[in-house]
């Protein structure tokens, strides 16, 4: 009887282990991104976004996985004070697709020295390609404080 339980204890912590760091995965990478428009270098974020990876923001403009590495590259200034938090994190996995929505608030320093923050509601939904996601489509739309 003792066999069997610790059995199934050990099962059910393998299945949660393997769920938070799927959860854990996203959000890191949902940093990664930010920090790649921090640094202006995309390198450690590339290569997990699929290259017909769509992007859509306020402006309901579609902008393709090239277009935000340029724009990673050359980020406006205000990133390099600017900070990134993810509230409301849901994250639903199905076999080979994942999504993932939360409310982001990002926060900078103005040219004239003002806090400035601006709150996002992020949709992204991801692809699972072997053992590895890839990122296939982001949504930021602004809402209001």
């Amino acid at each position: 009887m003792i066999k069997i339980f610790l059995f199934l204890f050990f099962l059910l912590f393998n299945a949660l282990s393997f769920c938070q760091s799927d959860d854990t995965f996203f959000i890191n990478l949902m940093k990664t991104e930010f920090e790649a428009f921090q640094k202006k270098d995309p390198a450690d974020w590339i290569n997990y976004i699929d290259d017909n990876a769509v992007f859509t923001g306020a402006d309901n403009t579609l902008k393709t996985k090239d277009q935000i590495v340029e724009e990673m590259r050359n980020a406006p200034s205000i990133f390099s004070s600017a900070s990134e938090t993810y509230e409301n994190v849901v994250i639903k996995t199905y076999s080979n697709t994942a999504v993932l929505s939360c409310l982001t608030t990002f926060s900078f320093t103005s040219n004239e020295g003002n806090l400035v923050e601006m709150k996002f509601k992020f949709s992204r939904v991801h692809i699972k390609e072997g053992n590895n996601w890839k990122l296939v489509y982001h949504s930021a739309i602004p809402v209001e404080i």
